[in-house]
């Protein structure tokens, strides 16, 4: 058995290569195939702040700003088409409106074309100080398109449809770009500017009155405003051959640097409409989110499956406290995807979450499962959601004496526990609905394990079981995913699992024996056997 890490990627069983530390996650679900009903009229492109104030990082004297402000598409995509016949003609940019089957098309003015890069000065950034003074007064092209895409609506598109970028080369002749319906892409993802010892500022995006025209932006949603706080991003000069510095985003990206928050894959042109269960427009929408009725049918529902834990040892924490370590691990049997996103309440750090239902790679369904919050703290700065498992150490009696003080979870397929379930993923790296535990401006994320999938956690440090008050003896460690019964799934009869450990030694130096479990000895390395 592979040992385990904080966040560990390894496997439950021998024989297969090891998952990457860098693994892109995604879900099951292909597509929406046919064309959406759940349409609500006249579609609207906003923009949108994720938060009012925002952190960012400077790396001497140049500070990065990861995308915050978004331009979000509410009840319908919009596509655009830039093109010439020729190379030496002027390129002509079409906005077409998406709604349902209905497509309206209109042509851009020539004069805030931009070639294939989107629109001419469409985007103006502006720095001020607290003293007023402009420090940076930048405009911009405005590309609606990019990466890291963000849902906005519970009933909008399942995945990214349209490219990461505008543009092309000299001998580019056509490019399609545009924004899903029911989510949204960022104004800016590559802004720099010279901190000249600011340590806050206010920055203000907008959009240019003849390009919010065009697009059909309420004056409302023109622009959006936010406190910039400046911090070192290399403290006591910590980013030395670390990678950090120029050239490189503040991001704090769930799981490291290397996670990618933005899906690559292409699918078919249906899921830019979304599912076909009602409008669910979220609090940034302007509206409420919109349930289905009834409980799900069982071919759209996950299987949650608690696994005994493995890797357990003693230690003693930072602070001087002993601690019964341990790794756990919840799985999904199927036959469909587990599904939990999460929708930005306002601009507070609080997400709405919601169990996503899928059948066929369709979305069929959804109800309100709790809430997700942000999680400020070395290696985590992502978001978690609530009450998904629960780890106790309890006595022959079942009586609970410790605790874990793991309360939350970024959900994702760290582990193949069983691809021959039905309804297995066997690559969920490619299925091209890509899932991020977020950063912390984030309008939205999905969390999921795809049938066959587990989530290891190592639990160590404060995580782990407090042995303080914990006499010698045996006990058992007690795993239970869904807690709560808050998530839907087949079944809640395999939720819980059960390991014996027998706990010795002194105050300072704990002991723990771990017999087999239904002859496996988890203690060794697997290939130790």
């Amino acid at each position: 058995m592979v040992k385990p890490r904080t966040r560990v990627r390894q496997l439950v069983s021998a024989g297969i290569g090891l998952v990457a530390a860098g693994l892109v996650v995604t879900t099951t679900v292909t597509a929406n195939y046919g064309a959406a009903s759940g349409t609500t009229g006249k579609g609207t492109l906003k923009l949108v702040a994720a938060a009012d104030t925002v952190e960012v990082a400077s790396y001497d004297g140049v500070a990065y700003v990861e995308p915050s402000v978004w331009l979000a598409a509410y009840d319908a995509a919009f596509e655009f088409r830039a093109s010439h016949k020729a190379y030496d003609e002027p390129v002509k940019l079409t906005k077409t409106i998406i709604r349902g089957k209905k497509r309206t098309t209109t042509t851009a003015p020539a004069s805030i074309v931009d070639g294939m890069k989107g629109f001419k000065d469409g985007l103006r950034v502006t720095l001020k100080n607290k003293a007023g003074k402009v420090i940076l007064d930048e405009i911009r092209p405005l590309c609606p398109g990019g990466y890291d895409r963000q849902r906005v609506q519970t009933d909008g598109a399942t995945g990214p449809v349209y490219p990461e970028f505008c543009g092309g080369n000299w001998f580019t002749k056509g490019v399609l770009y545009g924004i899903e319906r029911g989510m949204a892409v960022p104004t800016v993802s590559d802004l720099e500017f010279e901190t000249k010892g600011e340590t806050a500022l206010t920055m203000t995006m907008s959009v240019s009155k003849p390009v919010a025209d065009f697009l059909g932006l309420p004056k409302a949603s023109r622009s959006a405003k936010q406190n910039l706080v400046i911090v070192d991003g290399c403290p006591e000069g910590g980013c030395e051959g670390d990678g950090g510095g120029e050239g490189e985003m503040s991001t704090h990206s769930a799981h490291g640097a290397d996670d990618d928050q933005g899906a690559r894959t292409v699918v078919p042109r249906e899921s830019l409409e979304g599912a076909e269960d009602g409008r669910g427009r979220l609090p940034l929408g302007g509206g409420a989110g919109g349930t289905s009725h009834g409980k799900p049918k069982k071919s759209s529902l996950p299987d949650l499956v608690s696994v005994p834990a493995w890797q357990i040892s003693t230690a003693v924490d930072e602070e001087g406290t002993d601690r019964l370590n341990f790794a756990a691990n919840e799985w999904n049997a199927g036959p469909a995807p587990m599904i939990v996103e999460g929708f930005r309440r306002g601009t507070s750090p609080v997400m709405d979450a919601y169990q996503m239902f899928y059948r066929d790679g369709k979305q069929v369904g959804m109800k309100r499962t709790g809430t997700m919050e942000f999680h400020e703290a070395p290696e985590h700065n992502h978001w978690h959601f609530l009450d998904f498992a629960k780890y106790e150490l309890v006595d022959a009696k079942d009586k609970v004496v410790s605790t874990s003080g793991k309360q939350s979870w970024c959900l994702v397929p760290t582990d193949p526990v069983d691809l021959t379930v039905p309804g297995a993923t066997l690559r969920p790296g490619q299925t091209g609905l890509e899932s991020a535990c977020g950063s912390k401006s984030a309008l939205w994320l999905r969390e999921s394990l795809p049938s066959g999938w587990g989530d290891t956690y190592d639990q160590s440090q404060t995580q782990a079981f407090d042995l303080s008050k914990v006499k010698n003896g045996t006990y058992r460690i007690k795993v239970t995913v869904n807690p709560d019964g808050n998530l839907y799934e087949t079944t809640r009869s395999n939720n819980v699992s059960h390991r014996t450990v027998i706990i010795g030694g002194k105050a300072g130096a704990r002991t723990v024996t771990v017999p087999p479990y239904q002859g496996v000895d988890t203690e060794t390395w697997w290939n130790e056997r």
